[in-house]
């Protein structure tokens, strides 16, 4: 592996319920049998900042625009997904949505297009994050 396979991400977490729930993705690694959570968002292009690619990450993903987005945390993460290893940097970010229909349904459909694939969007109580598997495992500290 070289510093060629390092992934710079933007991710978004919006809040709901005075900010006792969060909206992450849920997602499944098959050779892991393992169901986990993570936020939402996706690879920076050559170029473009993370500010940037949030914004477009959640129009293409869920059919959202950001109205509101605030830099909160810079994280690192290695892990194994489907048997293969990653290695990403995180600009973790706080979203707000223009649309009300996100906050007003439980869970609902999100795509990836590059990769021609859905995965369900899901409100989860901070509280409760420690009961499941969710990248990152700090996350109920830092939002």
């Amino acid at each position: 592996m070289s510093w060629r396979d390092i992934r710079p991400v933007a991710v978004g977490v919006a809040h709901r319920d005075g900010g006792d729930e969060i909206l992450l993705s849920r997602l499944r690694d098959e050779q892991a049998g393992e169901t986990f959570y993570r936020p939402i968002g996706g690879g920076i292009e050559f170029g473009e900042l993370s500010e940037v690619t949030l914004v477009r990450e959640f129009r293409e993903e869920l059919s959202v625009e950001v109205v509101e987005h605030e830099l909160v945390e810079t994280l690192e993460n290695t892990f194994t997904f489907q048997g293969n290893e990653g290695h990403e940097i995180w600009f973790l970010y706080e979203v707000e949505f223009a649309e009300d229909w996100p906050y007003e349904r439980d869970e609902f459909e999100g795509r990836e297009p590059e990769l021609d694939e859905t995965y369900r969007a899901v409100w989860l109580p901070v509280d409760r994050l420690s009961g499941v598997t969710v990248y990152p495992e700090n996350l109920a500290t830092i939002v």
